[in-house]
C-alpha cells in the first residue's frame, strides 16, 4: 500500500515541525488512515511525533554574562547558610523541616537543566532560584536571630519604590512596531510580576510570626529584584541594539484603547449571562447533544481564551501597561475568529466523535501544520511568534492527555480532549497572522502610517 500524504507529514513531524510549511490539514473526521478504533499503541505514536519547539524569546539580546550574574546572586544566597540545621542552633522540628525543603528547593533550581531553554526563559526561570535561594537564606538567618521581619519589609519597600520608580521612567522606544511591542510586553510582565509577588507575599503567605515566615517574605523580596533586573536588562539591551529610536508611547496608548473597545463591542455581540453554555447555545446548538463531544470541548476552549485575552486587555489598561493590553487584544481576537470558524466547522458535523487514532493523529498534524504556516508568515514575525507560543502549548496539553495515567488505554476520553486541544491550537493557529497584521496596521493608522 503506498504511503499517504498524512504518513509522509506524520515523518516529517517526527523530525520537526519546519518541514510542514505549506501543507493543509485534513478534517480530523476524514482520515486517510485504515485505522479503525482507538488503539493504544497507535495513541502512543501520535504522542510520540512530538511537540512543535516553540520557546519563549523576546526579539533584544539577552547577555550571558548577565544571566551567569544572575545565578551568581542566588548562589551567593544559598552558599551563605548551612546545607542543615542542627537541633542545637534551631530546636523547633518544624522550622527545621521547612529549611531543608527550602534549601533542597532552591538545590534543584540552580542544577543545571536538562532541558534547552532560550535565553529569555532562563532568565525568567532565575527568578525563581533568586527567590528559592532567598527564601531557604531568610528562614535560617531569621531562625538564628541574625534577621527580622522588618529588615525585611524595610527591603520590600524599598523594591517597590525602586518598580514605580522603573515604571514611571519607561517609554515605548523602539525601531520598528512589530518588535518593540513584543519587548515591552516582556519588559511590563516582569515589573507587573515584581509587583505581584511583592502583593501576593502579603496576602497570601503561608506562615505567620516565624522563621518560615520571614524566609518567604525575603523570596518575595528576591523574585521581585529579580523580576525588576530581567526589566531593565530587557529594556536596556533592546534600546541599546538601535539607533535613533522611535517613541512610540502615544501611539500605544492610543492604539490599546481603541482596540480595546473594539474587541470589548465584539464580545457584547455574545450573550453575556449564562456561561459558556449560553455562548454555545447563541449560536445554535443544543449543548446537551454536543455533551461529550470533542465538538463541544473546542467551542468552549476557544472562547475561553477570548474571555483570558478581554481581562488581560481590560487589566492592563487599566495599569498603563499598554503593550501587554494590546497582546491581549490580540489574544482575544485571535480566538473570537478562531471560534467562528470552529462554529462553522461543527456546524458541517466536524468533531462530533472521535472513532479511530488515526482522527486524533490527523487532527495534531492539521494544528502541527497550522502552526508552521504561521511561523512562516514573515509579515508581522515578532508578534506571530509572540502569540504562537501559547497556542503551542495546546498541542502540549493534548499530548499530555494521551500520556495521562488516569486513563484507560483506548479511553475515548482521553482522545476527545486531546482532538479539542489540537484542533483549538489548528484554528488560533491559522488566525494568528491576519490578527497580528490587524493590530499592528491600527497602530500604524494612529501613527499616520508606516514609518511616520
Amino acid at each position: 500500500m503506498p504511503r499517504t500524504r498524512r504518513d509522509v507529514l506524520a515523518s516529517l513531524a517526527g523530525v520537526g515541525v519546519a518541514g510542514l510549511a505549506g501543507c493543509t490539514a485534513l478534517d480530523a473526521g476524514e482520515s486517510e488512515s485504515d485505522d479503525s478504533a482507538l488503539d493504544a499503541a497507535a495513541l502512543r505514536e501520535v504522542r510520540e511525533l512530538g511537540s512543535p519547539a516553540f520557546p519563549a524569546r523576546v526579539p533584544a539580546p539577552i547577555a550571558e554574562s548577565y544571566l551567569e550574574l544572575s545565578r551568581a546572586r542566588a548562589r551567593e544566597l544559598l552558599d551563605s547558610v548551612p546545607e542543615t540545621m542542627s537541633p542545637e542552633e534551631v530546636p523547633n522540628e518544624g522550622v527545621r523541616n521547612v529549611y531543608a525543603e527550602a534549601y533542597a528547593d532552591a538545590a534543584e533550581a540552580l542544577a543545571p537543566s536538562d532541558t534547552d531553554e532560550s535565553p529569555f526563559e532562563t532568565l525568567r526561570g532565575l527568578r525563581y532560584a533568586r527567590g528559592a535561594a532567598a527564601m531557604a537564606k531568610g528562614t535560617y538567618d531569621a531562625a538564628v536571630g541574625d534577621l527580622t521581619e522588618a529588615d525585611v519589609r524595610d527591603e520590600a519597600a524599598a523594591v517597590r519604590a525602586d518598580i514605580e520608580s522603573f515604571r514611571l521612567g519607561t517609554r515605548y522606544l523602539g525601531d520598528e512596531p512589530d518588535r518593540a511591542l513584543v519587548v515591552y510586553d516582556a519588559v511590563e510582565d516582569f515589573v507587573a510580576g515584581a509587583a505581584r509577588r511583592l502583593d501576593n507575599a502579603d496576602e497570601y503567605g503561608r506562615y505567620a510570626d516565624s522563621a518560615p515566615r520571614v524566609g518567604e517574605l525575603l523570596d518575595a523580596v528576591e523574585s521581585a529584584r529579580a523580576s525588576l533586573d530581567g526589566a531593565r536588562h530587557v529594556r536596556d539591551r533592546y534600546l541599546a541594539s538601535i539607533h535613533d529610536p522611535v517613541d512610540f508611547t502615544d501611539a500605544f496608548e492610543s492604539t490599546a484603547s481603541s482596540l480595546g473597545a473594539v474587541v470589548e463591542d465584539r464580545r457584547a455581540e455574545y450573550p453575556e449571562e449564562g456561561g459558556l453554555e449560553a455562548v454555545i447555545e447563541g449560536e445554535g446548538f443544543d449543548t446537551e447533544e454536543l455533551e461529550s463531544t470533542p465538538a463541544k470541548d473546542l467551542l468552549v476552549e476557544t472562547f475561553v481564551e477570548v474571555e483570558s485575552g478581554l481581562r488581560d486587555a481590560r487589566e492592563a489598561l487599566r495599569s498603563g501597561r499598554f503593550a501587554t493590553a494590546l497582546v491581549g487584544s490580540h489574544t482575544a481576537e485571535t480566538h473570537r475568529r478562531a471560534f467562528e470558524e470552529a462554529v462553522t466547522a461543527v456546524k458541517r458535523g466536524r468533531y462530533e466523535s472521535v472513532e479511530s487514532a488515526a482522527a486524533v493523529r490527523d487532527a495534531k498534524l492539521g494544528a502541527l501544520e497550522a502552526l508552521e504556516a504561521a511561523r512562516s508568515d514573515e509579515s508581522n514575525p515578532h508578534l506571530t511568534r509572540r502569540a504562537l507560543v501559547d497556542i503551542a502549548y495546546m498541542v502540549g496539553n493534548g499530548d499530555d492527555y494521551l500520556g495521562d495515567d488516569y486513563y484507560e488505554d483506548g479511553d475515548p476520553r482521553a482522545a476527545r480532549n486531546a482532538v479539542s486541544e489540537y484542533a483549538t491550537a489548528e484554528f488560533a493557529a491559522r488566525e494568528t497572522p491576519a490578527v497580528s497584521a490587524w493590530v499592528l496596521g491600527t497602530l500604524a493608522a494612529e501613527r499616520g502610517g508606516v514609518g511616520h
